[in-house]
């Protein structure tokens, strides 16, 4: 499937679309061409289908009678899709307004995350103007709304409604000069952020969906890649209460947007409705037990996992240490320590079903 054809598609359904039926459509796809929806083969057909599908239920609605205006923009570069929700945001205002603005992303993790954040810039009056819109056309989707687009684009079979999102702030001390991420769906230190690094760095030799094989390696270099020290960890609650506050020596630590959240293709990291995990260092036989039910979701049992329900929480290291926010990962020095990550609430919003 080309992006074209997801753009056609999307446009025969929105046609047809009963959401928001008073205000004029203005969508915008930012499209990955390099995706793995649209160039790895099984992928892509079982996306073409999922839109053939959808389509063919919008088409036995009646015509749409306010407006739709549609544009495909395709990125070519790291980045880029920041620059074109910017400047999407920046010609909004010529729209009217009667207008709402979708913003649809349609590739990886990596093309969801810079969009988002563009649109965390909006003044509060602006806010409810535009929503977001994560089609699955990457190979892993785990921050998409909907695994398939059935789910994705059949929302726009009913009526719809804004819900406000929260996203992590992560920022690390002043002394290391870094500005802050951000993270829609999860941000980590550790061990899992060195596996999205390798993952990201094999996908541009190899494209696809590597990251299990990377989890498996990692287990077994991770402790020769980077020194594990005693890492401190606070965590406050959600009413700012300080609940947490040990050092121990640790694999890793997450944060989500929300509890019950995965990545990694599906990697149930936080399978309940904490949104904060810990895993303490332990010896290679452990790790190799006890990867596939942490990476499963099943953490009953499991004496080195810590789940947290959590605000913020504040990590101190004294060695260099991988981070990723959704699953763009980089290395954080000493000096970029203490680390804190904060959730912050109503952010941006979403379209849900009415």
């Amino acid at each position: 499937m080309r992006p074209e054809d997801l753009a056609d598609g999307v446009r025969a359904i929105l046609d047809h679309t009963p959401a928001f039926p008073d205000k004029r459509l203005f969508v915008d796809i930012i499209a990955n061409p390099k995706a793995g929806g649209f160039k790895r083969r099984r992928f892509a057909a079982r996306r073409f289908s999922e839109l053939r599908q959808v389509v063919a239920a919008a088409s036995a609605l009646p015509r749409r009678a306010k407006d739709v205006v549609m544009r495909l923009h395709l990125t070519e570069r790291c980045g880029h899709a920041s620059a074109i929700a910017q400047r999407i945001i920046e010609r909004s205002t010529a729209n009217g307004a009667d207008s709402f603005h979708i913003i649809m992303t349609a590739g990886g993790d990596g093309t969801s995350l810079e969009t988002a954040e563009r649109l965390l810039h909006l003044a509060e009056g602006e806010v409810d103007r535009f929503s977001l819109l994560r089609l699955p056309m990457g190979t892993g989707n785990d921050g998409s709304e909907g695994r398939d687009l059935v789910t994705a684009l059949g929302r726009f079979l009913g009526k719809l409604k804004l819900e406000r999102r929260a996203a992590v702030r992560v920022t690390p001390s002043d002394e290391g000069g870094k500005e802050p991420f951000w993270a829609f769906n999860i941000a980590s230190v550790g061990l899992d952020a060195y596996v999205s690094d390798k993952t990201n760095k094999l996908k541009t030799v190899f494209p696809g969906d590597s990251y299990k094989f990377w989890v498996d390696v990692a287990t077994l270099l991770y402790d020769r890649a980077y020194k594990v020290v005693p890492m401190g960890l606070k965590v406050w609650d959600l009413s700012g209460a300080l609940v947490h506050d040990s050092e121990k020596l640790r694999l890793f630590v997450g944060m989500g947007a929300s509890g019950n959240r995965q990545y990694g293709s599906n990697k149930r990291i936080l399978p309940g409705a904490e949104n904060v995990v810990s895993c303490s260092q332990t010896s290679l036989l452990r790790k190799l037990i006890i990867k596939n039910p942490i990476g499963t979701g099943r953490h009953e049992g499991i004496s080195e996992i810590e789940h947290f329900l959590a605000s913020k929480i504040e990590i101190r290291n004294s060695d260099t240490l991988p981070v990723q926010c959704d699953g763009e990962a980089e290395e954080l020095a000493r000096c970029d320590f203490p680390l804190s990550m904060e959730l912050v609430p109503n952010l941006y919003n979403v379209i849900v079903p009415a």
